[in-house]
This record gives structure tokens, C-alpha cells and sequence, in this order.
């Protein structure tokens, strides 16, 4: 008896694979639009449906309840270019040498050990998408490149191109010229539509990656109007709570425009629509990056340029009515932004795999069944947080189901945190559990060792060239 009931639940659940995956190439049939609105560092826990109880994101909040939401989506870097070049190559940036902001000039780039821009011989999203049929577009902030010898965003299979942060054909192609910083948002998502407009009747792929809630910023009166108890008391003045709320709450009725818009085409039922951020929200005490500092991180530790959570977990929201399910939470998913290329390769029918991409297929979970990584997570990140010592992570990063590593590469100041009873991070369990921290810190420091360009860091942290990253860390009164 016990016999036969165990062949038919292994029956059940192959039928469930079976059908799960004829359900996935049904969908597959028809190639959908894509369109990847990428905000640049906003905190994990800025929006409603993550939990904040301040801010305004109706559309975003309906865009989750009209999809799923995902609590452990992380991106590949805790700053901007590395972060994006991971999106496009679907490989963790430093296999491209591209360990920070990429500079507009070559003094910059060499004092952080890396090319001018990246590398356009390499396999990227939008070619392997152009390949296959699509009209691509990049709107926004590039960020991969804007020396004067960087190539144009052309030569990454790139059709349609209004950036900024990066290097153009002409001045045409800039999308920011004479706007004003409150209307930028705006005035990106008037070029999204229209692109979505124009090319309604075939399939295409939009890049929009959005400036805000980047520093500096500088709302109208008409934004900061949605937060008047925010308003700072002392007069002609407003409080960096209010400005932040502003700029977030603006990003969120830019994307309800968007909605309506794909609505009113008839394509709701035909696109994905992606939400997610490059990284975590600046650090507070940063004056350079000053009002974007009041980026909530929800309940995680760290923030941009650092390697614990805060730095790279980020809100992501997929939204696809009649293929992704409604209202759906995925708690145990771990996606990364280098699992966007392959997975959107294989929505869209093309084969990415001789380009051996470090991401995987999610697209299982984005139809709505949790999915587990078949390889953990890396990062490397040899820069500071420009500040406390509570954000400032090692430079090594691993991730293995609930187990999270860091360390630094000559083996020191060894951090094991269980992610599934901690996101805090606050709780260093590497003494308890030795046998893990061997077995993780064996395959991180591999993969470190097997990085491009590695020979020119030295294994020492304290050495690694960055003025002021280390000599806060590595004293003798770090209480850590």
C-alpha cells in the first residue's frame, strides 16, 4: 500500500512538472515585450508593498498585486556600473573588470583598476534579443562608459538610444538636455511610451533606467506637495524626508503612466513589465549624495557601496496578467541580476547558453514556482561605504541557499549569517559552524582566484588601492 501511494505521488508531481513546463513553452509561443524599469538607488524597503507605511507607490503596489514581488531578489554589486554590467552580460561584473562607477576619464578608471567602459565584443542582452527579432531600446542613465573613445550603446545591439550618463552619436541622443531635475523621470517615460507607441505591432525590449532616486535631488513644489506634514519647520526650507518621499512617490505615478498606457494599446496582456533598483540607497551620512540618503532599507543592515543586504537587495516586481500569477509573494526564490539575461533570452525563444552566463533561467519562478539556484551567488566589492563601520562589508560576498558568507581574500574577518533567521545580519555564526565556513570560503576564494585581472590586487586588504578603505577596519580598536 505505503508502495503504491508513493508511485502515484511521484506520478503527481512529475504530471505537475509536465504540465508546468507545456504551460511555459505556451507562453514562449508568442514572443512578449519586455520592458526593465530599473531605478538607481532605491532602498529595499521604500515602497508599500515592501512595508513602508509613509511613502506613496499606488501603482507600484497595484503592479505587485497584479504579479509577483520577490523579497530575495539581490543585484550583482552594491554600486551603479558594476551592478548594470551584470544585467547585460548576464556575468558578474568583475569578469569584466568593471569593479565601480565607471568615470569619464581614464585617470578615474585607472586609479580603480578598470577599462574605460565595457567591453562591446561581449555577448550582451540586447544583441542576443535584437537577434532575435526585437526592437531594442536603452533609455536613461548608461552608466557603462562615457569616456570620449567609449563606444555609442549601438554597438551593444541597441536600436533606439536616449541616454545620459554615457557617450552618443549626437547630441540628439542625450535625453536630459534643459530638463530640470524634478522633470526627468517624467520626461523619460514620455520617451518609453512613445517608443512603446511606435513599435505596438512587433516585439521589443526597453531598457529605462530611471536617474531617481539618485542624489541630488530637487522635487517641485507640486511633488513635495503630496508630504506637507513633512515639511521642515524652519521657513524656506524642506526636510530631506519630505524631498526623498517626493521623488519616490513621482517614480511611482511615472510607472502608473506606463500601465495605463500599455492598457489602453491592448498590450498588458503581452508585456513583461520589470521593476527593480541598481542598488541600495546611499549611505545617510554622505553629504555628497545628501537628501537620497533617506533611502529605507527596511529591516536589512548596509546600504550602497556595502556588501550586506542593504546594499544589494533590492525591491523586484514582475508583472505579465494572464501568464504570471496575481498577488503572489516569493519568499524563497534566489534571483540575481545576473539570472535577467537568461531568463529573458529564454521568454523570448534565443539560446544564450554557449556564452555560459554566471545567471540562470527563472523563468519557472517568474510563472510562478519558486525556484532554487543550481549555483550560489558570488560578489566582489573592494571599496568602502564611505563611512561607519556597521555598513562597511568584506570584500568577498557568497551566497548558498540560506547561507550567506564574507570575508576578505586573505582570509580575514570571516562573517556567516543564516539569511532565512537573520536579514539583519547581526548575528555572526561562523565560530558555531566551522564546517560551512570551510566549505564556502574554499569555493568563494576559488572563485575569486579564477577573476580576471585578480594579480594586480594584493591579498592583502589592507594593500587593495583605494585611499581610507581599510585603515578604520583593521585597527586595533575595530570592535569587530
Amino acid at each position: 500500500m505505503k508502495i503504491t501511494l508513493l508511485r502515484i505521488s511521484i506520478l503527481f508531481v512529475l504530471f505537475a512538472f509536465a504540465e508546468n513546463t507545456k504551460a511555459i513553452e505556451k507562453k514562449r509561443e508568442k514572443q512578449p515585450n519586455i520592458i526593465f524599469v530599473f531605478a538607481d538607488d532605491m532602498g529595499f524597503g521604500d515602497l508599500g508593498c515592501y512595508g513602508n507605511k509613509i511613502i506613496k507607490t499606488p501603482n507600484l503596489d497595484k503592479m505587485a498585486a497584479e504579479g509577483i514581488l520577490f523579497s530575495n531578489f539581490t543585484v550583482s554589486s552594491p554600486v551603479c556600473s558594476p551592478s548594470r554590467a551584470a544585467i547585460m552580460t548576464g556575468q558578474y561584473p568583475a569578469r569584466s573588470l568593471i569593479h565601480y562607477a565607471l568615470g569619464g576619464n581614464e585617470k578615474h578608471n585607472s586609479k580603480f583598476q578598470m577599462p574605460n567602459y565595457l567591453d562591446p565584443k561581449k555577448e550582451m542582452l540586447t544583441r542576443l534579443l535584437q537577434s532575435a527579432g526585437y526592437t531594442t531600446a536603452h533609455f536613461g542613465k548608461w552608466h557603462l562608459g562615457k569616456t570620449k573613445d567609449s563606444p555609442s550603446p549601438h554597438e551593444y545591439g541597441i536600436d533606439e538610444v536616449k541616454i545620459h550618463t554615457g557617450t552618443v552619436r549626437d547630441e540628439s541622443e542625450r535625453c536630459y538636455t534643459g530638463v530640470k531635475q524634478a522633470d526627468k523621470t517624467r520626461v523619460l517615460m514620455d520617451i518609453t511610451i512613445d517608443f512603446v507607441e511606435k513599435h505596438k505591432d512587433k516585439p521589443f525590449f526597453i531598457n529605462c533606467w530611471i536617474t531617481d532616486p539618485h542624489a541630488v535631488l530637487a522635487p517641485s513644489a507640486e511633488q513635495l506637495a503630496e508630504y506637507p506634514e513633512l515639511a521642515s519647520k524652519a521657513k524656506g526650507f524642506t526636510s530631506s524626508t519630505q524631498v526623498y518621499n517626493a521623488v519616490i512617490t513621482d517614480v511611482d505615478r511615472q510607472v502608473g503612466r506606463l500601465l495605463d498606457k500599455l492598457e489602453e494599446l491592448g498590450l498588458t496582456g503581452n508585456t513583461l513589465l520589470v521593476f527593480s533598483s541598481d542598488n541600495g540607497p546611499a549611505p545617510i551620512w554622505d553629504t555628497a549624495t545628501a537628501h537620497s540618503g533617506t533611502g529605507d532599507v527596511g529591516p536589512l543592515r548596509g546600504c550602497k557601496a556595502s556588501l550586506y543586504e542593504g546594499g544589494i537587495r533590492v525591491p523586484f516586481i514582475v508583472r505579465w496578467p494572464g501568464s504570471i500569477p496575481a498577488g503572489k509573494v516569493d519568499n524563497e526564490t534566489i534571483i540575481s541580476g545576473v539570472d535577467l539575461l537568461p531568463t529573458f533570452c529564454s521568454l523570448a525563444g534565443v539560446d544564450y547558453t554557449k556564452m555560459n552566463p554566471d545567471g540562470q533561467d527563472m523563468t519557472p519562478a517568474l510563472f510562478g514556482t519558486p525556484t532554487k539556484r543550481t549555483n550560489p551567488l558570488m560578489w566582489e566589492f573592494r571599496f568602502s561605504p564611505w563611512g561607519r563601520l556597521l555598513q562597511d562589508s568584506p570584500v568577498l560576498a557568497m551566497r548558498d541557499g540560506d547561507w550567506k558568507l564574507m570575508m576578505n581574500p586573505d582570509g580575514s574577518r570571516v562573517e556567516l549569517y543564516n539569511l532565512k533567521d537573520n536579514w539583519c545580519e547581526v548575528d555572526n555564526l561562523a565560530s558555531e559552524n566551522k564546517e560551512i565556513v570551510k566549505r564556502m570560503s574554499k569555493q568563494v576564494l576559488e572563485w575569486h582566484k579564477s577573476l580576471p585581472g585578480i594579480e594586480t590586487i594584493s591579498e592583502t586588504p589592507q594593500k587593495l588601492n583605494y585611499p581610507g578603505r581599510w585603515e578604520n577596519v583593521f585597527n586595533s580598536n575595530n570592535p569587530e
